[in-house]
């Protein structure tokens, strides 16, 4: 028998000997997720956990790096993957924080640019336009406003408007690549691009020293380009046109209704234009701003957070996250 459900509401579970019978929710929860979870401290597995037991479903909880996990995927039941796995299977959904602080995925492909809503046609007729700008304009309130972000932000400063702002990330050692464009490219393009007009440069917080090193050298040697600690709100209300490859920063752009180039693979890829080439990239940042200023950002928005992530302040979140779980048919 699995042991006593802890305060986050999920009983541990360590072999396939400790399942009782009856239907199951298992969280394979890696790392430090898995004592987040157990404690209690995100609403999202919170409510999910008491829903489930409403419905006579056992919630359960096993670490994702033991070998039991592996083995618990076999068992029947629906799988909940939190951390670096990604199994693709019927009974298998991803769950991750999301984007923007309080909205969550729980999709059957995976998260970020494995999740199915970049696949998903984003069909502006079916959003109600003044519901998207009220739900929209709560956000910039509820963020930007308040310069909040899930990294800590810089205290908010105007910027003198720049050509162009790169939020760079560590994406270049993902093992199965996923850019289009390295960031050296993205720093060496927009400069020429920009022809010795103003280009800022966020470094990510988790950058690698190693990587925050090359990458301020290279500024340094290209005419305009300059490493900034600015908010990242402030940078992009500030520039002309966004390019990351597929940040969480170029996402809350969006926001702010900000024209971004995506250089890498991205399930916000509707929104943006895509530079898949160096040369593509130098037409991206002619043009974008001028192609993406009629794009409808806050029914784009809607549809993007409210369709197909889930927010556990939603008053309809127990309804809508327990509709996904049972539109697998594993419970």
């Amino acid at each position: 028998m699995p042991a006593d459900s802890p305060r986050g509401g999920y009983a541990a579970v360590g072999r396939i000997a400790d399942l009782d019978t009856g239907r199951r929710l298992i969280v394979h929860a890696a790392e430090s997720w898995h004592d987040a979870v157990q404690s209690g401290r995100f609403d999202f597995f919170v409510k999910l956990a008491a829903k489930a037991r409403v419905e006579a479903v056992q919630p359960l909880l096993v670490r994702a790096e033991r070998p039991a996990s592996q083995r618990l995927l076999g068992q029947r039941g629906l799988h909940l993957m939190l951390g670096p796995r990604h199994p693709v299977a019927s009974n298998v959904l991803h769950v991750h924080p999301g984007y923007l602080w309080g909205f969550w995925y729980l999709d059957p492909e995976g998260v970020n640019y494995r999740s199915s809503i970049g696949q998903r046609t984003f069909d502006p007729a079916g959003i109600d336009a003044d519901a998207a700008a009220d739900f929209v304009r709560g956000l910039r309130d509820r963020l930007v406003a308040a310069n909040v972000s899930k990294f800590p932000q810089a205290a908010r400063a105007p910027l003198p408007p720049p050509f162009a702002a790169i939020f760079v990330q560590e994406i270049e050692r993902y093992g199965t690549p996923v850019h289009h464009l390295d960031s050296e490219t993205m720093l060496r393009v927009t400069a020429a691009a920009a022809g010795g007009a103003p280009v800022l440069v966020k470094l990510h917080p988790a950058q690698s020293a190693e990587t925050a090193a090359r990458l301020t050298t290279l500024a340094a040697s290209l005419p305009g380009v300059t490493i900034t600690t600015a908010s990242l709100h402030d940078i992009a209300a500030a520039a002309r046109v966004i390019v990351t490859q597929n940040s969480a920063a170029g996402f809350e752009a969006l926001l702010q209704h900000r024209p971004v180039i995506t250089c890498a693979i991205s399930d916000y890829h509707a929104a943006t234009q895509v530079a898949r080439t160096p040369a593509e990239l130098t037409e991206a940042l002619r043009n974008a701003p001028a192609r993406l200023a009629a794009f409808p950002y806050d029914a784009y928005l809607a549809w993007f957070l409210r369709q197909h992530q889930f927010e556990p302040t939603a008053p309809d979140f127990t309804t809508r996250v327990w509709a996904a779980c049972l539109a697998t048919g594993a419970l």
